[in-house]
């Protein structure tokens, strides 16, 4: 029934140009801050300015969406995360599987994000402590980018079709 859709999607090289790529712009990114610029702005007051211009940017922006249609995007992404678990878990299709393993930690990410730009709109945090709490985001997000792509070859290597081990 799902021909078309049954390869190999994990063993596929364009699946972990893609993981590689979306976990370097998320990780080198957090609210659209570069974080070279963070680490300069210790140095420098004019990029301090800047940094905290582009995240006040950026967490107002955040903050908007979040005000005008947080609930509906919530449901949505639920419901595209639900879709792909049943799709790639329970019937055993392999992009949806892997497009799992790839949404659903790109929605933690997500969600902290949200929480982190909605905290700064909120209080209104600046310089040293604003930097402080950019890079710790940046930290976390490389500590979920590290694991969701070691899950990623966990759960390759535990599904992969068997008839992959006859072609070896």
């Amino acid at each position: 029934m799902f021909g078309p859709f049954e390869y190999t999607s994990f063993f596929s090289v364009w699946y972990w140009v893609l993981t590689v790529t979306v976990w370097t712009q998320v990780c080198h990114r957090t609210l659209g801050v570069p974080y070279d610029m963070i680490l300069r702005a210790e140095r420098l007051p004019e990029v301090a300015a800047d940094v905290e211009a582009m995240t006040r940017i950026a967490a107002a922006r955040i903050t908007a969406i979040h005000n005008a249609a947080g609930t509906l995007l919530a449901g949505l992404l639920g419901f595209v995360l639900a879709a792909l678990a049943v799709f790639g878990f329970v019937s055993g299709i392999e992009p949806a599987r892997a497009g799992f393993i790839l949404v659903l930690p790109l929605s933690v990410v997500l969600l902290c994000t949200v929480r982190l730009a909605l905290y700064i709109d909120r209080t209104g945090v600046t310089g040293a402590e604003l930097r402080r709490r950019l890079a710790r985001r940046r930290a976390w997000n490389q500590a979920i980018a590290i694991t969701a792509t070691l899950l990623a070859a966990f759960i390759a290597l535990l599904h992969q079709p068997v008839s992959l081990y006859m072609r070896l």
